[in-house]
């Protein structure tokens, strides 16, 4: 995630040379990590890496570098000069400062809230009510299994609460991301 250009003619250089493992950023990755990209961010995902994606409702997409992968025996389509035109340089870091509320039986992280939508990390360790006051709440459960008002749920299940739904009860052990605009 990110690039280590000083600045647009470096990035140009780096890429017209072909200098990927000196140009791209690569980061270490646990399980539970928590990433923001942020437009203009050089970004991949590397082979074995499983992720829960909220995002911006976008059609573009720039493909940078396609690690020499063959598609039906070709390379597939590279936009170098739009890449280097929307790409941030140098490469920002961004901050992990988090926002938490602690429930008698919950924890609510707030991971990012931006223009667009807000994701928290909400882990329920027994049973907590929760009030559901925007448009709409995507709960996807990421470990554990317990139960939302009364029907079970388990690690891998994602659905919508939707407009009006009010008060709702998390009873379990298990952690949610929650995602709403």
């Amino acid at each position: 995630m990110g690039h280590n250009a000083n600045n647009k003619d470096e990035l140009k250089r780096m890429i017209d040379e072909r200098k990927w493992d000196e140009l791209i950023r690569v980061l270490p990755i646990s399980k539970g990590d928590f990433f923001q990209i942020e437009p203009g961010t050089v970004h991949a995902i590397k082979a074995g890496t499983l992720i829960l994606e909220t995002q911006q409702n976008s059609d573009i997409t720039y493909r940078l570098y396609d690690y020499d992968r063959l598609s039906d025996g070709k390379p597939r389509e590279l936009h170098l000069d739009k890449s280097i035109d929307v790409i941030t340089c140098p490469h920002k870091s961004q901050s992990t400062d988090s926002k938490s509320i602690t429930l008698p039986q919950a924890v609510i992280e707030e991971l990012v809230s931006c223009e667009f939508y807000t994701v928290n990390k909400v882990t329920v360790n027994g049973q907590e009510t929760l009030q559901q006051t925007e448009p709409f709440t995507i709960l996807s459960v990421i470990e554990g299994n317990g139960e939302l008002d009364g029907t079970p749920i388990n690690k891998g299940d994602h659905f919508i609460l939707p407009f009006g739904y009010g008060s709702y009860q998390l009873k379990g052990s298990l952690q949610l991301i929650t995602s709403h605009i």
